[in-house]
């Protein structure tokens, strides 16, 4: 029997999507989402292999693992765990092979690092990579298409600790037609959306939740770009997802945020079970969004395009980015009003960076704004651009300064009551206490850190006896709080006292 060891690596550094603060805080070892990629893969393998797939966010690798082959997948936040983990298998004599998303977008920067490429989508071309790797004669470069995706089979669940994610995925569709000039999904996907028959998408479903997953995340660019597409699948999610609420599995996705206009879908959305939306609000600024091409951000009322959404019952988590050409120094403050101005208690804010393979990369190599050498995905306020309106300095202090204000307790406490009093109600849900196993000591070791975090932590109490209803978007809103403070604090940029400061100094 031929044997494949799968391994997704740890990140370069704790993200906002993480769940790393529940180890550092608490010692439980638990992931928010699971990898998508190593269960796909091992769902290729012939019957004859035996495949081990290692999640290493929640359990060391195995070195001396006996599998002659040994695949890393990963994206450019694990790009240095990937390069460490494939010396040390090659060391040990080990025919590795790296793929993802990383490998695809720069195979430049890995090739050197393994035995096999693995470039693109695995559909079209997993029976050969197979069969040459039983044959002992593979090559050292294997380049997928863009294949339909009526052809990925169902991943290898019973492979993974799903026991230790709070959130599993399902894989809907590939491809954006949006152009936005800093994101990679295109290029690495195609701006052409293929995407999975409904049926196809249940029968996952079934599969998790037999296993006992009641969290899934959609994988999916834009669920809501193709209206048509996305009214059949959220009708056949509504009736495949109408049972007892202890049965109800709670979805997640990624939108646009001209979903808000389309009030019938929203109804759909939460009728059929979606709590959350991750939404790529960007900037106030106009002319950076203009600038970015996120055409379809212009023209509108962000402010109420969030609260609509809200006021339907969903949660929305928003994408927010600083240091675009068009940003001056100014526009720390005027995130900070943006922000504070909606129901938005989960944000992601960053520094613009520049991928590689993006319009933007290609934009800030002819103009020789790119820098070189530093790992920019290590930390919150780095970049690989050059800005243009401000200094290097400047972006980072203000880029601290906004952090810090926009996660300190009392402020996150606005955005958190804003959402609950806008938030619409929730008739078929399961009874639950909110502080209780994980999140009951995440809220223990929040509190010794002071008054306004112990006040932060009241605030959530309230909230969850306010509104029942609402407790399991507190859940996510809390663990995701202790997150990014958990980031700040081992960055070194947790920095309380700036907060209160009336002006960044910049």
């Amino acid at each position: 029997m031929h044997e494949l060891y799968l391994i997704n690596p740890a990140e370069n550094a704790p993200g906002y999507f993480g769940l790393e603060v529940l180890g550092a805080w608490t010692g439980v070892n638990a992931t928010a989402i699971a990898d998508l990629a190593t269960p796909t893969v091992a769902a290729f393998a012939p019957d004859n292999w035996k495949v081990t797939i290692c999640e290493e966010r929640l359990d060391p690798v195995d070195f001396s693992h006996p599998a002659r082959y040994v695949g890393i997948t990963g994206k450019v936040t694990q790009q240095a765990r990937m390069i460490e983990l494939a010396a040390e298998f090659r060391h040990r004599g080990k025919i590795v092979l790296i793929g993802g998303s990383y490998a695809s977008l720069s195979p430049d920067a890995l090739r050197e690092h393994c035995d096999i490429l693995v470039i693109g989508e695995i559909e079209e071309i997993a029976g050969e990579l197979f069969e040459d790797l039983a044959l002992g004669r593979y090559k050292s470069t294997y380049q997928g298409g863009k294949p339909a995706l009526v052809d990925s089979p169902v991943p290898r669940w019973d492979l993974y600790p799903l026991e230790r994610t709070w959130s599993a995925q399902v894989q809907t569709s590939r491809g954006c037609p949006f152009d936005c000039e800093f994101c990679d999904v295109i290029q690495y996907l195609g701006r052409k959306q293929r995407w999975k028959e409904p049926d196809q998408i249940t029968a996952e479903l079934d599969i998790l939740r037999d296993r006992g997953v009641r969290g899934v995340f959609f994988a999916d660019d834009n669920l809501t770009v193709m209206r048509r597409r996305t009214r059949a699948l959220l009708e056949r999610l509504l009736d495949w997802n109408t049972r007892p609420p202890d049965e109800r599995l709670a979805f997640a996705t990624q939108v646009s945020i001209d979903i808000s206009r389309d009030h019938d879908i929203l109804a759909l959305m939460r009728n059929s079970g979606f709590e959350t939306l991750f939404v790529g609000i960007e900037t106030p600024n106009e002319q950076s969004l203009a600038e970015a091409g996120k055409r379809q951000n212009l023209r509108h009322d962000m402010i109420a395009q969030v609260e609509t959404i809200v006021q339907h019952g969903m949660m929305v988590y928003g994408g927010i980015i600083v240091g675009f050409d068009q940003d001056g120094v100014d526009i720390f403050e005027r995130q900070f009003d943006f922000i504070q101005s909606m129901p938005l208690p989960l944000i992601s804010p960053g520094v613009l960076v520049a991928p590689e393979t993006t319009p933007l990369y290609a934009r800030m190599l002819k103009e020789g704004r790119l820098t070189e050498g530093a790992d920019h995905s290590a930390s919150l306020v780095s970049t690989n651009i050059i800005p243009a309106t401000m200094s290097r300095e400047q972006l980072r202090s203000g880029m601290t300064w906004l952090l810090n204000r926009l996660f300190a307790p009392i402020h996150f406490m606005t955005r958190l009551e804003r959402y609950v009093a806008l938030s619409g109600e929730r008739k078929d849900f399961q009874r639950q206490a909110l502080f209780a196993g994980p999140t009951a000591l995440l809220a223990r070791e929040l509190v010794k850190r002071g008054p306004a975090e112990y006040a932060l932590v009241r605030a959530f109490d309230r909230a969850s006896v306010d509104r029942p209803d609402l407790v399991v978007s507190l859940t996510t809103i809390f663990s995701l709080y202790c997150q990014a403070r958990h980031m700040l604090e081992v960055q070194d940029l947790w920095q309380p006292d700036l907060a209160g400061f009336e002006r960044p100094s910049l």
